[in-house]
């Protein structure tokens, strides 16, 4: 943070319009400075508020380059996902990037700002009460594997246990062990039902 009691915002959005709103909504609360992601600016951000695409891009950037001795101690600015969507997957994929908080679009306006002093603070992870909600007082419910959500994503596809082991270089029994411990995880007995259960809780990427 700067020498100044100010927090210094960045606003990054893939939609222009909701950009600018939210440059001018966080610019009129006392102590905030902010600016857009476009625009030059001195120094580093306290706070990045950012839409889900670029937020995720962001800290996967950041990823890369924050290690010891890399950018002459680069420091990252805690991030804020700021989106319509409302889906458990998307809160747990910005989550396990390392969002510091993730606020929807339709909160309240004191929510964004709360969230913003929360992180800047070091705070741990914030979550606003609709997200809170959705995803059982701000613990994802459910964890897959990184080969779990490979054949996740293939079976919501309709591909068979088969077809799976093929795409993945893996024995059919494997896959099958696979779809019993999803099926597990998400408290069906189906395939068909993890495909619309995962599909509606925005649990994969197809």
């Amino acid at each position: 943070m700067t020498g100044s009691l100010d927090l210094y915002v960045r606003v990054c959005h893939g939609d222009p319009l909701a950009m600018a709103g939210l440059v001018s909504l966080i610019g009129e609360e006392p102590g905030l400075q902010v600016q857009a992601e476009n625009e030059p600016g001195e120094g580093m951000a306290d706070v990045v508020v950012a839409d889900h695409a670029c937020a995720l891009n962001l800290l996967a950037s950041a990823s890369a380059v924050d290690q010891p001795g890399v950018a002459g101690g680069f420091r990252m600015p805690r991030v804020i996902v700021l989106t319509r969507r409302d889906k458990e997957g998307e809160v747990m994929r910005a989550i396990a990037s390392g969002a510091h908080g993730y606020v929807r679009q339709d909160a309240d306006p004191a929510e964004l700002m709360d969230a913003i002093r929360h992180v800047a603070r070091g705070g741990s992870l914030y979550l606003c009460k609709g997200t809170k909600a959705l995803i059982r007082h701000g613990k994802p419910c459910v964890g897959f594997t990184a080969r779990e959500e490979d054949v996740l994503r293939y079976l919501v596809k309709g591909d068979c246990n088969k077809g799976i082991a093929r795409e993945l270089d893996i024995s059919a029994n494997t896959v099958k062990a696979h779809v019993a411990r999803i099926c597990e995880k998400l408290h069906v007995g189906s395939r068909a039902q993890v495909a619309a259960k995962a599909t509606q809780r925005g649990l994969v990427r197809v």
